[in-house]
């Protein structure tokens, strides 16, 4: 460190380690065209790579010992002309090549033979020349196979040199496929009812609809929201539905408590004359999609129905017109029930449309 206690060793030969070092030497290349070059000013020839000629060596031979160059390519021509009957000799006599290269057929990249659908093999090969396989034509009695009725024109076998209009009326394909609805006739396979694991219990009048048992009073909030949420469901749908709110009219609940008991709540869902459930029941089939294959299936009508209803906007009740909603008349000097309208002082809206 330079102070007074420091003493000075004897490194010896001692060198630092080189930190980088050159892996060749560029100044040791020698550019092939350059040492060429080099090699001819020097007059060696030998050290200068010849490339090899195409010509051959008469032709070469002749132009050298001409003295004047030719200048176009018709006095190379006349030049040459007293060559032509040396090379065509020098051709016939070239040995000729070997026959089995000759007759191996020129190697080509195998083609896409994939199709998507048996139209688009049909469109390849229609749009190919047909060429005859000179096959005799089949016999009349080979011409249709066993258990196929004859009177069937795909089983027509086409006359000599034509073809079958489409791949589709191939003896084997309409075979097998006449093979495959026999075997599933046979399996007895029909269509299955997806109503027919529902209870069978029809409301009133809804033998051919959609019925759903509501109540518009959120007093109870989850069964508010319950009865929302399958009304949105039919809606979503796209289904036109009958909406029974037990809150407005009480002949609704009773038709509920007849079908399901006393302790039926609301929501309930029916359809063409089968109960489906609740809420949960609903939500768990259009979940799965069962749903929806249940409402295609029994042909129910779609649109909005009752809920584009000018008069009730969907509630399909309105204030009385004779009482005013009060659900008393006065005949005379006294007060009696009003016989048309029900508990609530409401009548069923006389322009809703049917359900």
């Amino acid at each position: 460190m330079g102070c007074s206690s420091s003493k000075a060793v004897d490194a010896g030969d001692y060198r630092p380690a080189q930190s980088s070092f050159a892996v060749f030497d560029i100044t040791a290349i020698e550019e092939p065209w350059l040492k060429n070059n080099a090699a001819a000013a020097a007059g060696d020839d030998a050290h200068v790579d010849k490339q090899p000629s195409h010509v051959p060596p008469p032709i070469l031979e002749k132009l050298k010992s001409l003295e004047d160059a030719p200048r176009s390519w018709d006095e190379v021509s006349k030049a040459l002309e007293d060559l032509k009957p040396k090379l065509n000799a020098a051709v016939a006599a070239a040995p000729a090549p070997d026959s089995a290269a000759a007759a191996a057929p020129e190697k080509t990249l195998p083609k896409n033979r994939s199709y998507r659908t048996l139209e688009d093999l049909e469109a390849k090969v229609s749009a190919k020349p047909v060429e005859s396989t000179g096959l005799k034509p089949s016999s009349p009695a080979t011409a249709k196979p066993a258990g196929v009725k004859p009177s069937s024109p795909a089983m027509e076998i086409p006359a000599a040199g034509g073809v079958a209009r489409s791949l589709k009326d191939n003896i084997f394909i309409v075979r097998d496929r006449q093979e495959r609805e026999n075997a599933g006739k046979s399996a007895g396979f029909v269509k299955r009812d997806p109503l027919a694991d529902f209870e069978e219990k029809c409301p009133t009048g809804g033998g051919d609809a959609v019925v759903i048992y509501t109540t518009s009073l959120g007093g109870v909030r989850r069964t508010y929201e319950d009865c929302n949420r399958v009304r949105q469901l039919l809606e979503t749908h796209q289904v036109v539905f009958d909406e029974r709110d037990v809150a407005l009219d009480a002949g609704f609940r009773s038709e509920l408590r007849e079908l399901l008991g006393e302790g039926a709540g609301v929501p309930r869902l029916f359809v063409k004359g089968r109960y489906i459930g609740g809420v949960e029941e609903a939500v768990a089939l259009n979940e799965t999609g069962r749903l929806s294959r249940i409402l295609n299936w029994a042909r129910v009508a779609r649109g909005v129905g009752r809920q584009g209803c000018g008069g009730c906007g969907g509630a399909r009740f309105v204030p009385c017109l004779g009482c005013g909603g009060s659900c008393k008349i006065v005949i005379g000097e006294s007060k009696e029930r009003c016989g048309e309208c029900n508990e609530n002082g409401l009548v069923q809206c006389p322009i809703c449309p049917s359900a």
